[in-house]
């Protein structure tokens, strides 16, 4: 039967007690990724249930670290090593010193390389794909395509509930007992602040916005030197440039800037040249329109698609314009 690696393995091996096939075996486990998910989370467990190695990891990581120094490896001479002048007990000692040492310098340096997968659960989408997922404290989160979500491992619902947001996601927030705060952080220094409400998030490099469908949110963003805050009511629109700058103004159907969950596209007097952002964030297409006139022609309606193929080709179909196509580039034009 062939070797399979175990908690009580890795365990182990935590401690210093795996052997050297054991270790080669756990190199190899831990090239799938959904291993070193399972690795990380069997390393915070076995902390929690290992405090003995937990104090001052610190100050002997620097004891360890002194005494390599000022003790440069040197040959040892096999009499010496047989030698009775070091007791069996002193030596057993100093062997589980130093291979404890050599496991936290190891676990130090891994946990500093991967500090962001050990500290953060990351959930993310690829082009054309959108995702639905329930946090911890129960709130909803729709993903749409191209977009990565980070949450925290450890206390989130309860000591923190901030997540990091790149992308466009809505968001269904559940209402704690204790009124805990749930804070989306995305780019440029943009924060939505929430106790239990439903409010859709859009940060790009292009700029950011924020659609809320009910309840309250409190919008923090940086415009040049300054901290701004902004108190959103059901159906305002908030849209971030680059620079920072912030515009207010209402929409109708805030539902609608979260229908891509749905695979459902609106528009309302959207023009040609914005519709090259959504293909360029959605499907990773660059759109290339032949002439200034059609850049601004603006599209209306509701279009149902489940690929960048699909949308096309209604969109066109609508405005009575052709595409074509050549690698990841579309060019647009008047149907002749």
């Amino acid at each position: 039967m062939e070797p399979t690696v175990t908690k009580y393995l890795i365990f182990d091996h935590f401690a210093g007690k795996s052997t050297p096939m054991q270790k080669r075996l756990i190199e190899e486990w831990l090239h799938a990724a959904d291993n070193r998910e399972t690795y990380y989370q069997w390393l915070v467990e076995w902390e929690h249930q290992s405090p003995q190695y937990l104090p001052e990891l610190d100050q002997k990581l620097d004891a360890y670290l002194h005494f390599m120094q000022e003790n440069p490896a040197r040959p040892v001479p096999e009499t010496a090593l047989s030698s009775d002048s070091t007791s069996p007990v002193s030596r057993s000692i100093w062997l589980k010193w130093l291979v404890a040492a050599t496991l936290l310098l190891s676990c130090g340096l891994l946990g500093w390389a991967n500090k962001d997968l050990l500290i953060y659960k990351t959930y993310q989408t690829s082009y054309n794909e959108t995702r639905s997922l329930q946090l911890e404290d129960g709130t909803r989160v729709a993903m749409n395509s191209n977009s990565s979500l980070r949450v925290p491992r450890f206390g989130f619902g309860s000591k923190t509930r901030e997540v990091l947001l790149k992308g466009e996601a809505n968001f269904s927030v559940t209402h704690t007992i204790d009124h805990q705060r749930f804070v989306v952080k995305a780019e440029n220094g943009l924060e939505v602040v929430v106790l239990g409400t439903e409010f859709t998030v859009y940060s790009r490099q292009r700029g950011s916005k924020v659609v809320l469908n009910k309840g309250k949110v409190q919008l923090r963003y940086q415009e040049g030197n300054a901290r701004k805050e902004v108190m959103l009511k059901p159906g305002d629109l908030v849209t971030l440039d680059q620079q920072g700058r912030a515009s207010l103004r209402k929409t109708a159907s805030p539902q609608n800037y979260a229908a891509w969950a749905a695979h459902r596209f609106v528009f309302e007097g959207t023009s040609l040249s914005e519709l090259t952002h959504l293909f360029e964030d959605n499907f990773g297409l660059k759109i290339k329109i032949e002439g200034e006139d059609l850049k601004q022609l603006t599209l209306y309606g509701s279009f149902q698609a489940q690929s960048a193929e699909e949308l096309l080709q209604a969109l066109t179909d609508a405005a009575n314009l052709r595409y074509t196509q050549s690698n990841d580039t579309i060019t647009i034009t008047y149907h002749e």
